[in-house]
């Protein structure tokens, strides 16, 4: 119709909280502004608590690069504080849009606070991701996939295989070369020359780790 005129206009959003993991400091931080920054929205980045100086120091190269005052803030918490600092970003009505990366429980419940104020989200929450071997597979590449996908920064990570589903024919010999793949791994300090498995990032972690392999060789 001549007589009418439809205009798609976009605009950003507005204050953007941003909540990130430890796994990957820097890369979920810079997916994260970027695009909130080429929108033209303020940026509060809520670092994990396990790696904040990683959030800082982006904020400073921000800084130096010329990134005007106020586009990128950084606020940090220790553990006992961060379910109250998350709150805040969830609920303060300046904030527009929160966007998460994290489990799916701490997911919800910020999906809960952010529902009191219509606010935007994105949500990229924990997963039981499965590694699919069938009997028609290549061994050597179904075994590096594995090794990939298991042991990427020391298996910290939301796209690390939670479990494995080998079909029949191909089970024993995948388990076998798997195995001695695993057993070939040398953990120690990353910055150690020969070292191809960097330590877990706390002790809480660590303890995760091995009550999985003990409920796994009790079955």
């Amino acid at each position: 119709n001549p007589n009418r005129r439809v205009l798609v206009s976009r605009q950003g959003v507005g204050v953007c909280s941003l909540i990130t993991p430890w796994n990957f400091p820097a890369a979920m931080i810079t997916r994260k502004v970027a695009p909130a920054l080429a929108a033209g929205c303020p940026s509060v980045v809520k670092p994990a608590q396990q790696t904040p100086f990683t959030a800082l120091a982006l904020a400073e190269l921000a800084r130096q690069a010329g990134v005007p005052k106020g586009l990128i803030n950084v606020v940090t918490s220790s553990t006992e504080r961060t379910p109250e600092v998350g709150r805040e970003l969830a609920t303060h009505p300046l904030v527009r849009k929160v966007s998460f990366t994290g489990s799916t429980a701490v997911g919800k419940a910020l999906l809960a606070l952010a529902s009191g104020t219509v606010k935007r989200v994105s949500m990229e929450l924990g997963g039981n991701a499965p590694f699919i071997v069938f009997d028609d597979a290549d061994l050597n590449a179904a075994v590096d996939g594995a090794m990939a996908s298991k042991f990427r920064n020391a298996g910290q990570t939301c796209v690390c295989a939670n479990r494995f589903l080998v079909q029949e024919g191909i089970a024993e010999a995948f388990a076998e070369a798997f195995a001695d793949r695993v057993r070939a791994l040398k953990v120690g300090h990353g910055l150690e020359a020969g070292v191809t498995c960097g330590p877990l990032v706390s002790r809480a972690g660590a303890d995760k780790a091995d009550d999985h392999v003990r409920d796994c060789v009790g079955m």
